[in-house]
């Protein structure tokens, strides 16, 4: 890669899959190094994310905002969903194939209860506790009223950061960002025309449009990649997003893009 780097070029950053915070620490080094080194005159991430963690989302977005401060950063996507979007918001210009999944601007909090079914099996589950909330959301019991206005509130918050988040990434007025901000997805297409995506095109045509951007040849393109152990290239990609940090990400309550 160092050779590349001793002319200007711009570089690919891939991201692909639910985000959690064991998932976009690979991707915020591969980031924060293109923030710091010099020859890198631009950056394009090609994402495709559903969204996933709240945190991950945030500590991902952070990343970008900081490169972004120091040059520019293009997004490609083929879906940017939820989280995946608000990453995607934090860009100069969002480009994307027609068809490609965009929106879902919207918070979700679940929580698993199985406190029925543990009932049904006469099995009963002692708590010891310091705090009238600290077990509300235990999946061995319902919320209680108490518990599930607090949840609403933080969702509320949460809620209002994503939309203050596409509003200004997207320089949209605020009311209009929430006039869409129902959770539902578009077509890149109809997403082109609401403000939330700048053009259609695939990765080629991004990439050139980067490259003229920084004033580089579009042929000086470095893809950058992280770092993975060796027993992953012999497993699926699709298999172990969806059976591993999918059942990761859900397995618990939590507040989600």
């Amino acid at each position: 890669m160092m050779r590349y780097l001793r002319r200007g070029v711009i570089a690919v950053i891939p991201f692909s899959g639910v985000l959690s915070m064991k998932s976009v620490a690979p991707v915020i080094e591969l980031i924060e190094f293109a923030e710091k080194a010099p020859r890198i005159r631009g950056v394009l991430l090609n994402l495709s994310s559903q969204g996933g963690s709240v945190t991950a989302t945030e500590v991902l977005v952070m990343a970008l905002g900081r490169l972004k401060e120091k040059k520019p950063l293009f997004v490609w996507t083929t879906m940017a969903a939820s989280g995946g979007y608000y990453a995607a918001a934090a860009a100069d210009r969002i480009m994307a194939v027609p068809s490609a999944v965009i929106g879902s601007i919207g918070v979700i909090f679940l929580k698993p209860d199985i406190s029925a079914l543990l009932n049904r099996l006469g099995v009963k589950v002692e708590v010891l506790k310091e705090g009238a909330l600290k077990d509300d959301t235990l999946f061995t019991r319902k919320m209680t009223p108490a518990g599930r206005k607090k949840i609403e509130a933080i969702n509320r918050e949460v809620y209002d950061d994503f939309v203050g988040a596409v509003a200004r990434g997207r320089k949209l007025p605020e009311k209009a960002v929430r006039r869409i901000a129902t959770g539902e997805v578009f077509t890149a297409r109809r997403a082109k025309e609401l403000g939330l995506v700048d053009e259609l095109c695939d990765l080629r045509a991004a990439t050139e449009l980067l490259a003229k951007e920084v004033g580089v040849k579009p042929q000086r393109v470095i893809q950058m990649r992280t770092r993975r152990p060796f027993l992953y290239s012999f497993l699926d990609r699709g298999v172990r997003t969806a059976v591993s940090e999918v059942i990761n990400e859900i397995s618990g309550p939590g507040i989600y893009y």
